[in-house]
């Protein structure tokens, strides 16, 4: 017994001497050893089960005693195995062993438990000794594998660029080296030999060897050399100077609108950085991890989710320049969420995740207009991590398989709120552009120095009219631009126009609204200023509906109500316009009554209607 005690030490210590560089060698070989007296007791149990066997002396009661008893005798040696595996494999702490040298440990183990099974002729054996050690080592590596991600990711966010990497149009991840895993059942990754035929077969080598691990070579990279001949010579200024206004005076020939590059997926590659690259490449990797050992799947879910919530709060704090808090509370409480989870503060987190808030680069201009203020960094930002979030679609069944039933509610909260939400971001980034794309308080200010109380129609649209679309001529130059350079979506270019036709619409409610005084061939005026307006709109894009026509159209309409209809009207349409834009209405509208009282009380119900809105 002594003896025994003392083989166990010496054991013990031998496998803590091992030095981390040759641990994995070294438990292939233990492996093997252990899987060749494995298959040896298999053979002499394959033999007493055979018509060919020396037992024709033995009784049959005798010959099933011994085939009873080696029966008995596969679980000791399992159990056996175990006890031998598992002090290997709690000897060294392998937090700091390369993400591919973890992988192979996990592969080795979860091998062994593959061939304790059919050892055993049974899936359900007990594995508690070389599981336990296995999971307790997966959290520890994966706490600290997932922090030194967050780490490199907080460092490429603070410099990343934002220029778009030239991908092929066929590029999907399955082509990078990380997902190679998900193309095969068998693990590709780690090249363990598999046997087909099972691992106690006859010539079966040992199926804890690695084979030859060829990485395969990425050619999903699309580097060609700068073509400038597609180019037109214009369109490579900042900005297009164009004297032709869309809507001239005179009868001169117009010049035609720019035109935009958009986006064209057989054509074009998906729109990613270098740092999106990145982020794929660990998402690869974590699904790997995932595969490899079930137990900790939710975990690195988790973890997973957090790598795209921050990649979108970084793209959220170095473009979004709106309120979303008003425009879109939902977003707001994903927003705050992810900051009070993940963003470094002074309290102690339970998962220890503390990531500093990104910083955008100082090379990064978003306030010069002649590259409308950063649009094609916020472009690439924006839909890189659109297709980041399209990249998780893709996943969805994998990762249903993958995470346990009673944490599926985390999963879809994830897909159901966390990735659409990630989408809308596009009209928090895009409205920065919109926003100050085009010169409004010039254009208001003409419009204030507008005198509306005329006598006779006029058959002319104001100045500022003219200076609108000449403005709205300029974007779309500069967005023709931007284009050359990033092929712009569809749906961008379309939600620039329509937050930028917005803010114009705003514009008119407060140009209109600033009028003190107003006679029926002022209010003919408006619409003819308006009309004129939503005409030439359609020669840059067409949107149906025009956002904010029916607003202003309803408010230019308001000025030929009755006394009778007004105070009806104040009340429905008060949330629509702001407490100037409707004490317009009434001013002008009951002058022409001279009713002072009428005007009071009317501009009283609008501070009421103000106070309790």
């Amino acid at each position: 017994s002594n003896t025994t005690v003392d083989q166990k030490i010496k054991y013990e210590t031998l496998c803590k001497c091992v030095p981390p560089e040759l641990y994995i060698q070294c438990l292939s070989n233990i492996l093997t050893t252990l899987w060749g007296i494995m298959s040896s007791y298999q053979k002499m149990l394959s033999y007493h089960y055979s018509d060919s066997s020396c037992d024709e002396k033995l009784s049959q009661f005798d010959k099933n005693y011994v085939q009873q008893k080696l029966q008995l005798g596969l679980a000791r040696i399992w159990q056996d195995v175990q006890h031998k595996v598992n002090p290997y494999l709690v000897s060294q702490d392998l937090s700091q062993f390369q993400f591919d040298d973890f992988i192979k440990v996990l592969d080795l183990v979860n091998r062994l438990i593959q061939v304790g099974q059919e050892f055993c002729g049974t899936p359900n054996i007990p594995c508690d000794l070389l599981r336990e050690p296995l999971r307790a080592q997966s959290i520890q590596y994966f706490r600290h594998y997932h922090m030194s991600r967050t780490e490199e990711l907080y460092m490429f966010l603070n410099m990343e660029l934002w220029e778009l990497l030239p991908v092929k149009p066929t590029f999907t991840t399955i082509q990078l080296n990380e997902f190679r895993f998900m193309a095969s059942k068998k693990n590709d990754k780690m090249k363990l030999s598999t046997k087909l035929d099972g691992y106690f077969s006859e010539n079966t080598t040992s199926p804890f060897i690695f084979e030859d691990d060829n990485v395969m070579e990425e050619s999903f990279f699309d580097f060609q050399e700068d073509s400038d001949s597609d180019v037109n010579e214009e369109l490579k200024q900042d900005y297009v100077e164009d004297g032709t206004t869309a809507l001239d005076k005179g009868n001169k020939k117009k010049k035609a609108v720019s035109k935009v590059v958009f986006h064209n997926s057989s054509r074009d590659g998906p729109i990613l950085t270098n740092t999106t690259l990145n982020v794929l490449r660990y998402l690869g990797k974590y699904m790997l991890m995932m595969d490899s050992l079930k137990p900790i799947a939710f975990d690195v879910l988790l973890s997973m989710s957090q790598l795209f919530e921050y990649y979108m709060y970084a793209v959220y704090m170095f473009f979004a320049s709106t309120n979303v808090e008003s425009s879109n509370p939902r977003l707001a409480q994903l927003l705050l969420k992810i900051q009070s989870s993940i963003i470094l503060s002074e309290e102690p987190r339970p998962n220890g995740i503390n990531i500093p808030a990104p910083q955008v680069s100082d090379l990064i201009n978003l306030h010069d207009t002649q590259n409308l203020f950063g649009l094609k960094e916020r472009l690439i930002a924006t839909e890189s991590l659109v297709f980041l979030a399209s990249q998780f679609d893709l996943w969805k069944e994998y990762l249903d398989n993958q995470i346990p039933a009673d944490k599926l509610n985390f999963l879809n909260q994830f897909y159901n709120q966390t990735l659409p939400l990630s989408r809308e971001l596009r009209e928090a980034v895009y409205s920065g552009v919109a926003s100050k794309a085009m010169s409004y308080p010039a254009i208001l200010q003409l419009m204030c120095n507008v005198k509306w109380e005329i006598k006779e129609l006029m058959c002319e649209p104001n100045s500022y009219v003219y200076v609108m679309l000449q403005e709205m001529e300029a974007m779309q130059q500069k967005l023709s631009v931007v284009s050359t350079f990033v092929p712009m979506p569809v749906e961008v270019y379309q939600m620039i126009w329509k937050l930028s036709i917005s803010e114009l619409c705003n514009v008119f409610l407060e140009g209109f609204g600033s009028a003190r005084k107003c006679t029926h061939e002022g209010r003919a005026w408006m619409q003819l200023d308006f009309q004129q307006f939503v005409v030439q709109v359609d020669k840059f894009i067409s949107l149906k509906p025009l956002p904010g026509k029916e607003v202003v159209e309803n408010f230019i309409k308001a000025y030929y109500l009755t006394e009778a209809d007004l105070e009806q009207w104040l009340r429905e349409n008060y949330m629509s316009y702001s407490s100037k834009q409707l004490n317009s209405v009434i001013n002008c509208t009951t002058a022409q009554f001279s009713k002072m009282m009428q005007r009071s009380r009317l501009s009283g119900i609008v501070d009421e209607l103000m106070r309790k809105n």
